[in-house]
């Protein structure tokens, strides 16, 4: 999605729908990060991490704890969170063409040396709220990065403030059966990083 948001009928802002798994008891947070990812480095202000399909996360679970058997699956409770986006202001790197203009290529979005990605999130206007990016651990997926504190509010609401989100807790559970042979494993090379 380019800079500028598409619109539905009315002229109101179009909104995404993205999941993540939390040990926390609230899906987003404030502070700074403590820990690098894929989209930060240490310090860096909040970065949010989710994914554009359940699938999507549940399958970044398995990958960041190691799970290799349907057993170990067996003994994850794990709330699933849901939340609305506005799609406004968050560049899409699924795009050819805005991953050329961002200068980056899928191999980068994809590696398991996040040294590009945090590299261009260090070049980003203030202006880009969040990416869209190809979910490593489920490459024909997607992720979606927020930059910034975000706070949750009702799923129900409407946002009137960027740090709002609507979110809710969609479900405690396990990551689905058969997702465990789908999921693209860490280099072995790699630290034990989240994304």
């Amino acid at each position: 999605m380019a800079s500028d948001a598409p619109t539905l009928l009315g002229g109101e802002p179009a909104e995404g729908v993205a999941f993540r798994w939390s040990t926390y008891d609230v899906p987003f947070w404030a502070r700074g990060n403590t820990r690098e990812g894929r989209w930060n480095r240490l310090g860096d202000d909040p970065t949010q991490y989710w994914s554009l399909s359940p699938d999507a996360a549940w399958a970044e679970l398995i990958r960041h704890e190691g799970l290799t058997t349907e057993g170990e699956l067996d003994l994850v409770r794990m709330p699933l969170w849901v939340c609305r986006f506005a799609t406004a202001r968050i560049e899409d790197l699924r795009v050819s063409c805005t991953r050329a203009r961002l200068g980056v290529d899928d191999g980068q979005l994809l590696d398991d040396d996040w040294t590009a990605c945090q590299e261009l999130r260090a070049r980003l206007p203030a202006r880009v709220a969040g990416l869209i990016a190809p979910c490593v651990a489920l490459p024909d997926q997607a992720n979606l990065t927020l930059f910034g504190a975000r706070r949750a509010i009702a799923f129900d609401r409407r946002a009137a403030l960027a740090s709002a989100v609507p979110a809710t807790r969609a479900a405690i559970g396990r990551p689905p059966a058969g997702l465990l042979v789908r999921v693209r494993r860490r280099d072995r090379q790699a630290s034990d990083r989240l994304f």
